[in-house]
């Protein structure tokens, strides 16, 4: 698990043949290079552990600010008086009898519309609250008592319950049942195979994992898992809240030519020219070289003639090379670079440096082929499980019926690799974009689609969003995806594929803005789609409650999860602040991909095509979009639930960015994270 060191003195590259071996070889031989003295350097958390508290603090945070103490703003421990008080307060803004008052003028149909929205919503926080207060016989209460880690104490409980109650026999019954039943095909041929071969697939993964740790060694394991519960933390908070500044530091040192550049622009200048702002220039970091065996003597051809100066043909990829290629890039074992007397242009950087301002900086000498590449890698890992909570509601629509979810999952699987094609890194951030538009819209699961294809009855689908724990995971991919091809194109300073998410859910709440609603084709337009979809037996459910915002002097005068934290005086500055930090990461992707939609621009017909510069003009729209809109919004106030999410995904950038700084693709723990995403989301 290597990590990101914040030490200044960076460890000499090892030679290539030993950077060749596997993940399970370095971690077998982690003890005997680096001594028990290694283990006590500043070093943050592993990547995996930042992955589970990412997901624990996501589902704590959503859990807060979705309280009814945060919905009216009410500090704990809170009383009947403070209830009474915030709810009158916040019913200023929002009551329809009142919002002429409150905004000088007669409101809109929308705005009124969205004022009962939050109104109601406060409503229904002070009869919750007024509820618990009622049983506490008019006595305070705490606004939360640690709800969320009571559940999931008594469900390790309940669990730890069940374990000690099976015993020898139970298993062995166990274990013998699900032979005869695969051995007898009582399931059925095709549904025993495929749960044979996911069983297989689970052993193989699980196996990798407890080798890994096997091979580890006792001592140093026990060792590395105390010196990184007592130092960990603390750096690893420290990069938390440092990254944001770091990366945008960096960008501006590169396109304002302020330092070196560690040649990851997009196109090497002209020999003997000086690269402008934002191109690559000739002159390769001493970093990098280290890493390259380009400065070796060449043997030279001791027969000269015709055939010297022939350039040999490419030899063609075969599906085979690809499969390898890509799986070589995911799992690290590939970065052994070229071999002695040879130069490959394509090689990168080496290794991930340990460095934090390193890995910030790190470099590809050609940064297109190696984005290129990265997209090619992990983009059926991208695509199977954005598409896995779609694909239903698809087959539903398309043949009014949904298939068992393992064979469908498998026969996309299959249609994945095959037939979709290649895709670029831009594609495959407008893809996130389009999934963060759609993402509240095909609120269902998978098995509430399945349960409507199988009634006899003609029922309707209702399709109904709100926050649960499938979105904090789909947080967690788009963060595991941003830090998986940032190892993978050795650029540690890539745009942030939860940015390119956060800009579509932007663009889904810019589209239920009073002043975008007002315009009579969005109106015709949404009309029209309610009715093809009624058409086809499904229905919209509380879509506008979801992005029903505070601002512009609706719903804006009190309420909020920083009036409960921070209190009145305090939430104006802590909204300020937080939204500031928070813009960072938007800002800085947006800059990138308008860096890169000029130079596409200027290179137009040269080397870049008009896809790629329509691509990178789109996405550099969208980020703009996002920033003006989360600019506008006051975070000092209760929002929607789809509000709430996108903050939470912008936060995600920031974790993105922690995990960016570490090389995920050692060992078999990303393999067993995909595969516990996939089954969950």
């Amino acid at each position: 698990m290597a990590a990101a060191d914040a030490s200044a003195d960076a460890p000499t590259p090892e030679p290539a043949a030993a950077q060749g071996q596997g993940a399970d070889a370095e971690a077998a031989a982690d003890g005997e290079k680096k001594g028990l003295g290694q283990y006590f350097r500043w070093r943050p958390l592993p990547w995996w552990v930042v992955f589970f508290l990412g997901i624990y603090v996501f589902a704590k945070l959503l859990v807060i600010i979705d309280s009814p103490c945060a919905v009216l703003g009410t500090q704990s421990p809170v009383g009947m008086s403070d209830v009474k008080k915030a709810f009158r307060t916040l019913s200023m803004c929002t009551h329809p009898d009142r919002l002429r008052g409150c905004l000088k003028r007669q409101p809109t149909a929308q705005e009124e519309r969205r004022g009962e929205i939050i109104f109601k919503r406060a409503s229904d926080a002070k009869d919750e609250i007024q509820k618990v207060l009622k049983g506490h016989r008019g006595e305070k209460v705490a606004c939360y008592q640690g709800e969320m880690e009571t559940a999931i104490l008594q469900v390790m409980m309940e669990l730890g319950k069940i374990v000690s109650m099976l015993g020898i026999t139970d298993v062995a019954s166990f274990v013998w049942e699900g032979a005869v039943q695969f051995v007898t095909f009582k399931n059925g041929f095709m549904n025993t195979l495929f749960s044979f071969l996911w069983l297989a697939f689970l052993f193989r993964q699980l196996k990798q994992f407890v080798m890994y740790f096997w091979r580890l060694g006792v001592v140093n394991f026990v060792v590395s898992t105390v010196t990184t519960v007592i130092i960990g933390p603390l750096p690893t908070v420290l990069h938390f809240f440092a990254l944001p500044f770091l990366r945008i530091i960096a960008f501006a040192g590169d396109a304002f030519g302020l330092r070196d550049r560690p040649a990851d622009a997009e196109t090497p200048a002209p020999a003997g020219d000086t690269a402008e702002p934002g191109q690559e220039s000739n002159q390769v970091p001493e970093s990098i070289m280290a890493n390259s065996s380009a400065s070796l003597p060449v043997a030279k051809d001791s027969v000269a003639g015709p055939r010297a100066a022939l350039r040999q043909r490419k030899k063609k990829e075969t599906p085979e090379d690809k499969e390898r290629r890509n799986k070589e890039l995911l799992t690290g074992g590939g970065e052994a670079g070229p071999a002695a007397g040879a130069v490959d242009l394509t090689f990168g950087a080496g290794p991930m440096p340990e460095n934090l301002w390193r890995v910030v900086n790190w470099g590809h000498r050609k940064p297109v082929e190696a984005r290129k590449k990265a997209a090619e890698a992990v983009q059926f890992d991208f695509l199977l499980i954005m598409t896995k909570p779609i694909i239903p509601l698809f087959m539903l629509i398309a043949s009014g019926q949904v298939w068992n979810g393992l064979i469908s999952s498998l026969l996309i699987g299959h249609g994945l690799r095959r037939w979709v094609p290649q895709m670029s890194c831009e594609a495959h951030h407008l893809l996130c974009a389009f999934f963060g538009v759609i993402h509240t819209l095909l609120g269902v699961s998978s098995r509430q689609v399945e349960d409507y294809a199988n009634s006899q009855d003609n029922k309707v689908l209702h399709l109904a969003w709100s926050i649960s724990f499938k979105d904090i995971l789909s947080i967690m991919h788009m963060c595991m995806l941003g830090s998986t091809v940032t190892a993978a194109a050795s650029l540690g300073n890539e745009p942030s594929y939860a940015a390119s998410f956060g800009a579509g859910i932007a663009l889904r709440i810019a589209i239920a803005q009073d002043s975008i609603r007002g315009f009579g084709i969005i109106s015709t337009v949404g009309r029209s789609m309610e009715v093809w979809l009624r058409s086809l037996g499904i229905v919209l459910d509380a879509a506008e409650d979801v992005v029903a915002y505070s601002g512009g002097g609706i719903g804006d005068c009190g309420g909020g999860p920083l009036r409960m934290l921070f209190g009145e005086g305090q939430a104006r500055w802590a909204a300020v602040a937080l939204k500031a930090w928070l813009m960072l990461l938007p800002a800085l992707a947006a800059m990138q991909w308008l860096q890169r939609t000029l130079h596409a621009g200027r290179n137009m017909g040269k080397r870049f095509k008009l896809l790629r510069f329509v691509q990178r003009a789109v996405l550099s729209a969208l980020g703009i979009g996002q920033l003006i809109l989360f600019g506008r919004m006051e975070l000092n106030a209760s929002n929607g639930a789809l509000d709430n999410f996108w903050i939470a995904m912008l936060i995600g950038c920031v974790v993105e960015s922690l995990l960016s700084t570490f090389d995920i693709r050692r060992g078999p723990v990303r393999q067993i994270l995909f595969l516990i995403l996939f089954l969950m989301i």
